[in-house]
């Protein structure tokens, strides 16, 4: 017997004492601090294994020793001052023993005083930017996994989804702070092997930090859910010696001034508009598709079409300005700081000339760098100017609408075609066409593959849309599913490019119906599918003329009623008002605590080395118009923004009095909404 109780004893140690080899179990990670949860993690699984060792046996033993069989007789009696101290004392004593060494070790874990190195971590969807702080280094961190292993096309890599273009790199033994912000929606920065997991929200600062012991690359990923590419989010930390760091800042400074010398050089070449397009779809690809998809139609809901968008037929400029700043209050990402400007003329110049877009337009790297050098520069236009600006624009736009809706006329009538007089193709040019027009419109939600996105895109392997009857399937495509991501595509692809991509569908990856569509086909469903017998020639003239005509009212209508609204918002400084010092401090607190308090603190105190103090600054105590200056136009190769879109005058020049009289600053400055007015004309 006793050699049995030996055994189970062995067997119950052996699983805590092998847990440090076991490759599921906690890792002891590169630094002190991981080593440290790492022994908190196996002291308390010991402190458990001990626990559940002495209250099993203790169960067994009784159940062995003392059952009904053997003729034992249970005690009787009700309660026992001894046990129930027992019980409640030795718990008492196991969780203090338990809570002291894990308490150091969070406090330890949220100390990030005396940092040798300071970097700023901010994620977006769904990429990494990092910032060196006194070093003037940044940059974009974006998965590098290629496309054909993601999409199944080729053999997975042994860092599947976990490698990037660019790594963090750090040194070791050395402490490195972390300041982790985000902006969009919250992220979070986890790489197990230093013991480091911590969200990233949007306006705010989160702290941690580091000292790594040991040299090599370290893995991690975004560990909160961030959207629908969550899972490209990766970390890649490359932690090299000292001296090799040190190396490192010097040619990054390096590559910097070549970059620099390139751009410079790129601004006088003039590429070709193929030359442009085939860049820029590489950078739309990498860049872009996973919002606005391959095939530039977006998602109906989240992402805008990019498919006869008024941003892309409307003017470059406007096209530049939301490339380059991005549009506030969405998920549109500035991306002057993510890409050259010639890679940004490329992606333009691709975006408004790909999937039927056809402008023509060819986007130059100068173009980039004189609405660079010379957007931010411009003078505010007078009020006159505005109103004079916004007309002008409104008509334009109206003149515009009316022209494209003319030319739809003519195509409408020109593309009336008799079923009859449709060609027909054979199996395998249909399958050759199809092909195309898959990869280009449904690849991007249903996977080249055709295996879709299980609970999200469904499958056409076998689906019962695909096996069913044909006119289903057509209707399907033609006019899509409401309440789902189902597009109809009626007004999208032509009669040939339908039937093509339903004859490809319903004979691809092992479907095979034999079922040959042609575009008589999807003619006479659209005459008769619905029962609704097709209008003649004629009326679809006429229809057509009718919508002209009610498109030109509506334009002018809309044009008269948004230059009345422009005039209306226009706001000239000698009619702002002229508010209190009191007024003005009130206002400007509240302004603050929801626009500035995040970075600045909201003692006006900043974070040091990170977020420069109020109290004080050369800023705040120097000429108002430096202040407004900055509050309007941000800094540059900072964190701080331009507000000159984000606020009104007047929200502006309130934030403004309380920071230069809050705090014991007491410039007695109050500044008026007249005076941002000014200052920004």
């Amino acid at each position: 017997m006793k050699q049995r109780w030996y055994c189970l004893l062995v067997v119950l140690l052996a699983l805590p004492l092998g847990a440090a080899e076991m490759p599921l179990n906690m890792t002891q990670g590169v630094t002190d601090i991981s080593g440290r949860v790492y022994d908190l993690h196996m002291t308390i699984l010991y402190i458990c294994c001990a626990i559940g060792l002495v209250v099993f046996g203790i169960m067994i033993y009784s159940m062995i020793y003392h059952r009904k069989s053997k003729g034992a007789v249970a005690a009787n009696f009700h309660e026992s001052t001894k046990v129930e101290i027992a019980w409640t004392v030795i718990p008492f004593i196991i969780l203090i023993a338990m809570a002291i060494p894990a308490t150091k070790t969070l406090i330890a874990m949220e100390d990030p005083s005396n940092a040798d190195l300071t970097i700023k971590i901010t994620g977006s969807q769904w990429k990494w930017h990092y910032s060196y702080f006194d070093k003037d280094i940044e940059f974009y961190s974006t998965l590098s996994t290629p496309r054909e292993q993601i999409d199944g096309d080729q053999t997975k890599g042994d860092n599947y989804l976990l490698e990037v273009d660019k790594p963090l790199v750090l040194p070791i033994n050395r402490k490195v702070r972390f300041l982790m912000t985000s902006d969009d929606v919250i992220h979070s920065w986890w790489v197990p092997a230093f013991a480091v997991k911590k969200d990233a929200n949007p306006g705010f600062i989160n702290e941690a930090w580091t000292r790594i012991d040991k040299p090599g690359i370290y893995r991690g990923q975004c560990a909160e859910l961030c959207g629908k590419d969550h899972g490209f989010m990766p970390i890649v930390v490359n932690a090299l010696s000292e001296a090799d760091f040190d190396n490192w800042l010097v040619e990054q400074k390096q590559l910097a001034e070549t970059e620099a010398a390139a751009a410079a050089a790129s601004m006088s070449q003039t590429l070709s508009l193929e030359d442009l397009s085939k860049q820029g779809e590489q950078v739309y690809l990498a860049r872009c598709a996973a919002c606005h998809q391959p095939n530039g139609a977006g998602l109906p809901g989240v992402f805008p079409s990019l498919i006869g968008s008024p941003m892309i037929k409307g003017p470059v400029q406007g096209h530049l300005d939301i490339v380059i700043n991005g549009k506030p209050g969405t998920a549109m990402q500035a991306f002057a700081k993510q890409l050259s400007a010639q890679e940004i003329a490329a992606v333009i110049t691709y975006e408004r000339n790909a999937w039927g877009n056809n402008s023509g337009d060819a986007v130059q790297a100068a173009d980039v760098g004189h609405f660079t050098s010379n957007g931010a520069a411009t003078p505010q236009p007078t009020a006159a100017a505005q109103i004079t600006d916004t007309a002008t624009a409104v008509v334009s736009h109206a003149a515009d609408t009316v022209a494209d809706t003319a030319n739809q006329a003519v195509e409408a009538v020109t593309k009336v075609v008799a079923p009859e007089d449709l060609p027909t193709l054979t199996m395998d040019q249909l399958m050759a066409e199809g092909e195309q027009v898959y990869a280009a419109t449904c690849a991007a939600c249903h996977q080249a593959t055709g295996a879709g996105i299980p609970g999200a895109f469904p499958s056409l392997i076998g689906s019962p849309v695909i096996t069913g009857p044909v006119s289903g399937h057509i209707e399907m495509v033609m006019h899509g599913k409401p309440g789902t991501a189902m597009q109809a595509f009626s007004a999208q692809l032509s009669l040939q490019q339908i039937a093509a991509v339903i004859t490809y569908e319903r004979n691809a990856w092992g479907n095979n119906t034999g079922d040959t569509v042609q575009a008589a086909d999807i003619s006479n469903y659209a005459n008769n599918g619905a029962e609704t017998p097709q209008p003649t020639v004629a009326a679809q003239v006429t229809d057509t003329a009718t919508a002209v005509t009610d498109t030109v009212a509506n334009a002018v209508t809309d044009a008269a009623n948004q230059v009345t609204e422009a005039v209306d918002k226009v706001v000239t400084p000698e009619a702002s008002p002229t508010l209190t010092m009191e007024q003005l401090m009130a206002e400007g607190e509240q302004v603050y605590a929801t626009t500035c308090a995040a970075c600045h603190q909201a003692t006006g105190a900043g974070i040091p080395g990170a977020f420069p103090s109020l109290i004080g600054s050369p800023v705040i105590t120097g000429p108002v118009s430096g202040h407004i200056e900055m509050v309007m136009h941000g800094k540059p190769g900072t964190a701080m923004q331009a507000f000159s879109g984000q606020l009104s005058p007047q929200q502006m020049a309130a934030v403004i009095t309380y920071e230069r009289n809050a705090w014991g600053n007491n410039s007695g400055d109050a500044v008026q909404a007249a005076d941002v007015a000014s200052h920004g004309q």
